[in-house]
């Protein structure tokens, strides 16, 4: 299946083909945003929001080095390329990483994952048990996904 979407304000236009046969293409799954992080103000969506591009360093395969990418933006307002698996989007968000009070320069958990079927993925939270190593973690029913 082809997936088109066009950045808004740029001339790039993204184009992934899944389930060619080739390389699966992916991006950085964002897994957890630290409230009041770079990564919050950007509105990243945890577990569907991947991470295609940074400034103008494309971190859409394994062998891309995102926290170098990050690295190179400290301080400075950089346009992502985030990929919503539950829109089929692409759009355009503003992070500036930089030291914000808590850990990483984005405040965020993320992981090189593959687009291919990422709608499917995982485990949505319904429920956590008091005193369950789930509620322990901080586990927020409907809002998690494993």
């Amino acid at each position: 299946k082809f997936l088109s979407g066009c950045l808004p304000g740029s001339t790039q236009r993204w184009v992934l083909r899944m389930g060619n046969g080739g390389s699966t293409p992916g991006g950085y799954r964002v897994f957890r945003v630290l409230p009041g992080s770079p990564a919050a103000s950007a509105q990243l969506e945890v577990f569907f929001d991947f991470i295609l591009e940074v400034g103008a360093i494309t971190v859409d395969s394994a062998e891309s080095d995102f926290p170098a990418a990050i690295k190179s933006c400290e301080g400075r307002d950089t346009k992502l390329a985030v990929y919503n698996c539950r829109s089929q989007t692409v759009r355009s968000v503003h992070v500036t990483p930089g030291q914000w009070g808590g850990p990483g320069l984005l405040g965020a958990t993320v992981r090189f994952d593959t687009l291919e079927d990422a709608e499917l993925q995982g485990v949505r939270v319904l429920e956590t048990f008091p005193n369950s190593p789930a509620q322990r973690a901080g586990l927020i029913p409907y809002k998690d996904y494993l």
